[in-house]
C-alpha cells in the first residue's frame, strides 16, 4: 500500500477533524502529502447559475462557508509545516460524494480519509450519507475515522480483517500487511461463521465441527495468502498472522464485537466480492460493520 497523497474530506465537523488527526498519523508514517478538501453542498436546483444569482441569501451564506474553511485550511497549512507535512487545501461546490470521487482521481490520491459521520443531517443518520457514498464508489480505499477512547492516543497497534472463506479475494488482508509493516501492528484474520435461525437446534457436536473445519481453513488461507505476501516483499512481516473464528447471527455485528474486546484499533475490509452472488453489497455487511465498529474501519474495493 504505496501512500504519496492523502486525500482529506471535511465538512467542518468534530468527526472530519478526527479524520485529520488520522491523516497527520499517516502522514508521518509515509512522508505523504495531505490535500483537504471541503465541498459546499448545493441541493441541485442551486446548481444552476442563474438561481444562485438571484439568492443574495444564499450568496452571503456561500462566502461565509468559504472564509470560514479556507481560514481553517490556512491553520492546518501552518501547523503541518512545522510536521514537514506538505498541505494543500481545495474548496468544491456541488455534490459531496461526487466530488470527493472526481477530485480524488484529479489528484491521483491513494487514500481517502474522512469521518464516519458529519454534522446536521448528516450526523442524525446512523452512517454519514455521503460517507457511504464515497465507500460505494471510491476506486481507492477510504478510511471512516472513529474516535478512540478518551485517553487513548491515535495509532494502529492492532487490526483485525475480516475473512470470507467463500472468496478467494487477498486484498484486505494484503493491505493490514501492508500497515503492519509500517507500523508494526498485530494482525487477526476473522471469519465470522453465521449461523440461522434454526441453528439453536443444531447438536452441540455438529457445530463443533463446522468451527474446527472453519479453524482449519482459514489458518491455511492465512498462511497461504502471507507466505505469497512475503516471496513477494522479500521479507516476512513481524508476528505472523493470528486466526479466530466467531459466530453469531450477525456477522458484522460478530466482527465488532470482536474488535471491541480485543481493543482493535482498526477494521479492513473489503467493500464487497469481485463477482456472482459472492458481491457482497455495501449497504448490508459492510455499512453494518461501520455502524457497529468501534474502531476506525478502512473499506477498499478487490
Amino acid at each position: 500500500m504505496d501512500i504519496k497523497r492523502i486525500l482529506w474530506a471535511t465538512d467542518g465537523s468534530g468527526e472530519a477533524e478526527l479524520a485529520l488527526e488520522y491523516a497527520k498519523y499517516l502522514a508521518k508514517l509515509t512522508g505523504a502529502e495531505i490535500i483537504g478538501v471541503h465541498v459546499i453542498p448545493l441541493p441541485v436546483q442551486l446548481l444552476f447559475e442563474s438561481l444562485r444569482d438571484e439568492d443574495e441569501e444564499f450568496r452571503e451564506w456561500q462566502s461565509k462557508v468559504e472564509r470560514r474553511v479556507s481560514d481553517r485550511f490556512v491553520e492546518v497549512r501552518n501547523e503541518l509545516l512545522h510536521s514537514g507535512i506538505k498541505f494543500d487545501g481545495v474548496i468544491l461546490k456541488g455534490i459531496p460524494s461526487d466530488k470527493i470521487r472526481e477530485f480524488s482521481r484529479l489528484r491521483k490520491a491513494d487514500i481517502i480519509v474522512m469521518g464516519k459521520q458529519g454534522h446536521g443531517l448528516i450526523e442524525s443518520m446512523m452512517v454519514g450519507s455521503e460517507t457511504v457514498k464515497v465507500l460505494k464508489s471510491s476506486h481507492i480505499p477510504v478510511l471512516a475515522a472513529k474516535r478512540p477512547e478518551p485517553g487513548k492516543e491515535i495509532k494502529i497497534s492492532s487490526i483485525v480483517v475480516p475473512i470470507d472463506l467463500a472468496d478467494d479475494n487477498e486484498t484486505a488482508l494484503n493491505c493490514a500487511l501492508d500497515l503492519a509493516g509500517m507500523t508494526g501492528a498485530g494482525v487477526t484474520a476473522v471469519y465470522a461463521l453465521r449461523l440461522d435461525m434454526y441453528a439453536q437446534d443444531m447438536p452441540a457436536s455438529a457445530l463443533d465441527i463446522v468451527i474446527k473445519q472453519s479453524v482449519k481453513e482459514l489458518r491455511e488461507r492465512t498462511e497461504e495468502i502471507k507466505a505469497k505476501y512475503d516471496s513477494s516483499h522479500g521479507a516476512a512481516v513481524k508476528g505472523g498472522i493470528k486466526t479466530d473464528v466467531i459466530h453469531g447471527l450477525s456477522p458484522a455485528i460478530s466482527v465488532a464485537n470482536y474488535a471491541s474486546r480485543n481493543n482493535a484499533d482498526l477494521i479492513v475490509i473489503n467493500t464487497h466480492a469481485r463477482t456472482g452472488l459472492k458481491r457482497l453489497v455495501l449497504g448490508s455487511v459492510t455499512e453494518r460493520m461501520i455502524q457497529e465498529s468501534p474502531c476506525s474501519v478502512l473499506s477498499l474495493r478487490p
